[in-house]
């Protein structure tokens, strides 16, 4: 199953239940503040998916590890490139 799939499952199952509970919260002014979460619930998952993902983000570029190892391998691969490159005949400004 690939991931699209599972996406749009999820999806689908959220929209299905999302409408059940539209269209079961009954219409009266007792019930005015659950119809309007149930209305706009679509809109508070998808905040809280983007804070999720915009923390999750963060939090994984603040803890990035710095290679200064892979720095340097990669530096003199730049520079073995730009020997090979200068015997075939390109020029570099």
């Amino acid at each position: 199953m690939t991931k699209l799939v599972e996406w749009l499952g999820l999806a689908g199952l959220f929209a299905g239940v999302w409408a059940y509970l539209f269209i079961s919260t009954p219409a009266g002014s007792s019930s005015d503040f659950a119809r309007h979460f149930v209305l706009f619930l679509p809109f508070y998952v998808l905040l809280a998916f983007a804070v999720i993902s915009v923390s999750i983000i963060a939090w994984r570029v603040y803890t990035f590890n710095d290679c200064k190892e892979a720095a340097k391998e990669l530096k003199q691969e730049i520079a073995d490139a730009k020997t090979d490159l200068r015997k075939k005949g390109f020029k570099f400004d």
